[in-house]
């Protein structure tokens, strides 16, 4: 016959509760059910306690948490205030320090414009005063232009007896009186050498001309120098090789001798003649006469505001 195997612990425990176990042992089941149930009741109540704690110090960390946030947050904005409040016045002291300089500036540019003033008014109160005597002084003025004109005739006058002859090539060692001899030859004008006071070359207002220097001759008259131009003109051209000088052919001009002042008053008429198509410019005895046509009326040019009337 068979028997079942014994029991192991855990059928033990399982069927601790049979009613056909002895009394001790029963007695001894029910007192492990009870020291298990304790057992469960505690670690249920320590796991409780874990939680309350374990919620206690989460809800002290976030305090803490939020305290400090809240103290960091406080530290930063009063040090942004510290160090904005230091350069807003680095930069006012900037720009007081700019705004001093400007002012210097401007304060210095309006001292100069105040002394620019008062001297602008005393040359415009100067100015007044000669503006007024040089009005009270117009018969003064008109005395010094006539007195000038005067000097001029006088000094064209001085040159009456005189020939110039302009463009003529320069030789070293050469023969004036001869070359106006041949000259006369040409122009079919015999010229006597008693007849010529002097003769030379002189050079040009301009230095920088680069012409041939003008020979001015003198004949002992009026007379004698009118008919040597006269000649001249009539003979129209006159050309270096003529006169048996070598080179490159030049024209000769042979003119009255003038001054300075009438020969720029000369060029001036006969620019203003050739823009407004007038015909005839010439010199006699030392005055300008301008002609427009054969049959237009004939006037004198002795000054620049003659010129005006060539339009």
């Amino acid at each position: 016959m068979q028997r079942s195997p014994p029991p192991t612990s855990s059928q033990q425990l399982k069927f601790s509760s049979n009613p056909d176990l002895p009394e001790s042992l029963r007695s001894n089941e029910n007192s492990f059910v009870n020291l298990r149930k304790r057992k469960q009741n505690y670690g249920d109540n320590q796991d409780a306690m874990i939680e309350i704690v374990e919620k206690k110090i989460d809800e002290k960390l976030n305090s803490w948490k939020s305290e400090l946030d809240k103290f960091i947050a406080i530290t930063i904005k009063n040090s942004m205030q510290t160090i904005i409040e230091q350069e807003m016045e680095k930069i006012s002291l900037s720009f007081n320090n700019i705004f001093k300089h400007v002012n210097e500036r401007l304060d210095t540019i309006e001292q100069s414009l105040s002394f620019a003033t008062d001297r602008q008014d005393s040359f415009d109160a100067r100015l007044t005063e000669a503006e007024i005597k040089l009005k009270d002084n117009t018969g003064v003025s008109s005395q010094i232009g006539e007195l000038q004109y005067k000097i001029d005739a006088m000094e064209q006058q001085a040159r009456l007896y005189n020939v110039e002859i302009a463009n003529l090539p320069e030789r070293r060692d050469e023969n004036l009186i001869a070359i106006l001899e041949k000259i006369g030859s040409v122009i079919k004008h015999p010229i006597e050498t008693s007849s010529i006071v002097s003769i030379h070359r002189v050079p040009h207002f301009d230095m920088k001309n680069s012409r041939p220097k003008n020979i001015i001759v003198r004949f002992t008259t009026k007379i004698l120098r009118n008919n040597f131009i006269t000649a001249a003109r009539l003979a129209k051209e006159l050309k270096s090789d003529q006169l048996s000088i070598s080179g490159t052919v030049q024209n000769i001009f042979i003119n009255e001798h003038l001054t300075v002042k009438n020969k720029q008053l000369f060029r001036m008429c006969r620019e203003a003649a050739a823009k407004h198509k007038y015909k005839y410019v010439w010199i006699k005895n030392g005055t300008i006469l301008v002609r427009q046509t054969d049959s237009s009326a004939i006037f004198a040019v002795r000054n620049e505001h003659d010129v005006k009337k060539i339009k």
